[in-house]
């Protein structure tokens, strides 16, 4: 979903109004995102925008230590003196802009994740019917107590746990009752044929937040930081 067009910081007029009522429109676009239950969509949508910001920002630094000139040194400390070059009054307002938008995502992030916390804190992620911390794969079930169904995910333990636990997988397997006996049967049979799995169950009231775009991103995330820290 796009948001914020491409290079819209660097497109020309660089006009500070036209810039702040820009950035004040995707930030009114992502809170309606958030407003319609779609949590994970709108933070990595400013995740990747502040990327982009800070690396913005970060050029201009190199750009200016790589250009500099020295002109002497200091007796009293010794250390080199350079001259800098005169940026333009269009280079500091695309900065200016820049430092603007990083303040006001920084704070629009900051709630976001407050938001996610919460939501998280109302989560409970455990492992039935035993722990088997040793086993390397296994299903999680998204269990929903306003739904009538249960639906199953498998996943792979990665390998190592240096990736980010949004690029972790799970493969939606099968959809089941809602009910005690149905989870029973589905543990039996697969426990019938192998040994290898764990089996964790997440209990949760979706209370108006998108499935998709909030609560399986929130079950993985919490699944991913479970098996990562052994637990």
């Amino acid at each position: 979903m796009e948001i914020f067009k491409k290079n819209w910081l660097k497109s020309k007029p660089f006009d500070f109004e036209l810039k702040s009522y820009m950035l004040k429109n995707a930030v009114q676009k992502i809170n309606d995102l958030i407003s319609d239950g779609k949590l994970y969509t709108a933070m990595s949508i400013v995740e990747i925008e502040l990327h982009y910001l800070y690396n913005f920002k970060y050029d201009r630094d190199i750009i200016e230590i790589e250009t500099r000139k020295i002109t002497g040194i200091n007796i009293d400390t010794l250390d080199l003196e350079y001259d800098y070059a005169v940026p333009t009054e269009e280079e500091d307002k695309i900065y200016e802009i820049c430092d603007m938008s990083i303040d006001e995502l920084e704070k629009l992030y900051r709630s976001i994740r407050d938001f996610w916390r919460s939501i998280e804190m109302d989560c409970l992620i455990s492992e039935i019917p035993d722990i088997k911390i040793g086993n390397t794969r296994g299903f999680i079930m998204y269990i929903d107590k306003r739904s009538d169904m249960i639906d199953i995910y498998a996943y792979v333990e990665p390998s190592n746990f240096k990736m980010n636990w949004s690029e972790f997988k799970l493969s939606h397997v099968k959809s089941i009752n809602n009910d005690l006996r149905s989870i029973s049967k589905f543990i039996y049979a697969c426990e019938s044929t192998s040994d290898k799995e764990r089996f964790f169950r997440f209990d949760m009231d979706s209370d108006g937040n998108s499935k998709e775009e909030c609560m399986i991103p929130l079950m993985k995330y919490m699944l991913f930081n479970r098996i990562k820290h052994g637990i």
